[in-house]
């Protein structure tokens, strides 16, 4: 069940030769739709939106190395159905590339690339976790590799509709496209 094969189809010159149009048929990947709810409440139980739909959701952690497909297969049993996180997740996972959680072993990668030293002062924090001055009482360092594995974390905690949901979104989800 992949997610662009329920995509509407249209006709499309992808060659561009004036007066010589020859069109072909290709997967509209700007077709949308919303997930038919009336809203969300945040994975930590802050309200975001007027309405939580928490019922059919379940609060999940991602651990290192957990991938979508891998996820997908651990609760749907269908590693296709990886899309299914990032639909019911709304603004929180909009980019697989980098809404989801990098590996240990990534973010070492990535912090090494974009910081020359990863244990310089990125910014302080005071006690409640407020980015402060370095002069203020008591003022605590955060180096570049902290900062980056603290924003890495806060993508960890998901919303996993409950299996019993899923065909039903999934049924919805063709149906709407099919109106595209």
């Amino acid at each position: 069940m992949a997610y662009f094969k329920y995509f509407p189809k249209m006709a499309y010159d992808i060659r561009g030769v004036t007066n010589q149009r020859q069109y072909d048929r290709v997967t509209n990947i700007l077709a949308r739709v919303l997930v038919k709810c009336h809203g969300w409440a945040d994975v930590d139980g802050s309200i975001v939106e007027p309405l939580t739909g928490a019922s059919y959701f379940i609060k999940h952690t991602i651990v290192d190395g957990e991938r979508p497909d891998i996820l997908a297969h651990k609760f749907y049993g269908d590693s296709e159905l990886h899309w299914l996180f990032f639909f019911t997740n709304g603004v929180k996972l909009l980019n697989p590339y980098y809404d989801w959680p990098l590996t240990q072993y990534d973010l070492k990668k990535f912090v090494d690339k974009k910081y020359a030293n990863i244990n310089a002062i990125h910014h302080y924090i005071d006690a409640d976790g407020y980015e402060v001055d370095s002069d203020a009482a008591g003022a605590t360092s955060v180096t570049n590799w902290i900062h980056e594995e603290t924003r890495n974390d806060v993508k960890r905690p998901i919303r996993v509709l409950q299996s019993s949901m899923a065909m039903t979104v999934v049924d919805e989800f063709k149906r709407l496209m099919k109106t595209q």
